[in-house]
């Protein structure tokens, strides 16, 4: 029995001394991985910074691998570049990142006025797709003003993909103003998205709250 006994705590201990051990190659892992990922930043950042619009070309492809703040900062910088390559890089970045830290900065140049139209088209088409719905409203101003009609197409596509409920009167309005059928199409096709995003949200709100409660047994 007390060999049995032995045999039981030093299996035991040895279990606590792998488990510990295990733990230290976790947190060494995470230092590791978080360290080489500073570095990757800092390399990125000089890139960006080369007066070589290759290069910081280069660098934006980079970025989008990285799920880190400081490569949105840095994506955030780009969307102000002097060269077009750049720029338009930097914006579908922040769409293919979903980078909701962008809207605000997307949405101003939509309204500066040496953004030209397939710039604008560009960054409706980004907007859309990072989904953040506080991009809405500027959106329906801008229809406001005279886009041509590719822009306008984009913009109302836009809404659709944003599906905020506020778009939705003036969506089936343009569904029959003017005299443009395409137009028509687009505007149907956004408001019955953002229908849909309505009736999602009210049915996950109508969903019971999923516990880990047990019914009582009698």
């Amino acid at each position: 029995m007390r060999s049995l006994a032995l045999i039981i705590v030093a299996a035991m201990t040895l279990s606590t001394s792998a488990l510990a051990q295990g733990n230290v190659t976790d947190a060494a892992r995470k230092r590791y991985d978080q360290s080489n990922k500073s570095a990757n930043i800092q390399n990125l950042a000089r890139s960006m910074g080369s007066e070589d619009p290759m290069e910081r070309l280069d660098g934006i492809r980079s970025l989008t691998s990285l799920e880190d703040d400081h490569a949105i900062d840095l994506l955030l910088q780009a969307l102000g570049d002097g060269d077009m390559r750049v720029r338009a890089k930097a914006i579908d970045a922040c769409a293919d990142l979903r980078a909701s830290a962008a809207t605000q900065v997307l949405v101003q140049q939509l309204f500066m006025a040496d953004t030209e139209a397939p710039v604008k088209r560009r960054i409706l088409a980004a907007l859309g797709k990072i989904g953040d719905a506080g991009a809405a409203k500027p959106i329906m101003e801008l229809l406001d003003q005279g886009l041509d009609k590719r822009t306008r197409g984009t913009a109302i596509f836009a809404l659709g993909d944003l599906g905020a409920p506020d778009s939705l009167a003036l969506l089936d309005e343009l569904t029959t103003a003017g005299e443009d059928a395409t137009l028509h199409r687009i505007a149907r096709q956004a408001a019955s998205k953002v229908r849909y995003a309505q009736t999602l949200r009210a049915s996950e709100a109508n969903q019971p709250l999923n516990t880990f409660l047990r019914p009582q047994q009698p």
